[in-house]
């Protein structure tokens, strides 16, 4: 009676982690790969803020979501310009913001088309509302400080290095 028991019970962790699996890929999210994540710190130092003080664009970011389907990625980014004036390192153009990063993935390569930012003032939350699943409108919305803070502390590390 036991060997039956312990089959049955294999079978259904089994089906489990089956069902469990096919949950993730219809929610259409996925783990970025190291060299996707370089791809996008990339993108995001070289095509979202250009310097206005003929410093280097550095970057952190939080991966809040992606969405496989509609091939986005939503991320909170900082972005920072740091130059040299008199012998001191200087911060220039910056930018901390909540944006979707429209991608092109397929077996052999992950590419950023554009991004978008949402608007200024009265029309920041509708676009958050527009732009970003319904899951993510209050983590966005209510962006703690010690987010903000971890992304200052991360750029430091990157600027010193």
């Amino acid at each position: 009676m036991k060997p039956k028991l312990i089959v049955w019970i294999s079978l259904i962790f089994v089906i489990l982690i089956a069902v469990g699996c096919q949950h993730s890929e219809a929610t259409g999210q996925w783990k970025l790969s190291e060299n996707e994540e370089m791809v996008i710190e990339q993108y995001l130092t070289k095509e979202v803020l250009q310097p206005n003080f003929g410093g280097e664009m550095f970057t952190t970011y939080e991966i809040l979501g992606t969405d496989l389907n509609a091939s986005e990625v939503y991320l909170w980014a900082l972005i920072e310009e740091y130059y040299q004036e008199g012998g001191n390192l200087e911060q220039g153009t910056g930018m901390s913001v909540p944006m979707v990063l429209h991608a092109e993935k397929n077996t052999q390569s992950f590419k950023i088309l554009k991004h978008t930012l949402p608007g200024d003032g009265s029309n920041y939350i509708d676009d958050i509302k527009t732009m970003f699943p319904s899951k993510l409108h209050n983590k966005i919305v209510d962006y703690d400080v010690n987010h903000i803070s971890k992304l200052i502390d991360e750029m430091e590390d990157k600027v010193q290095d």
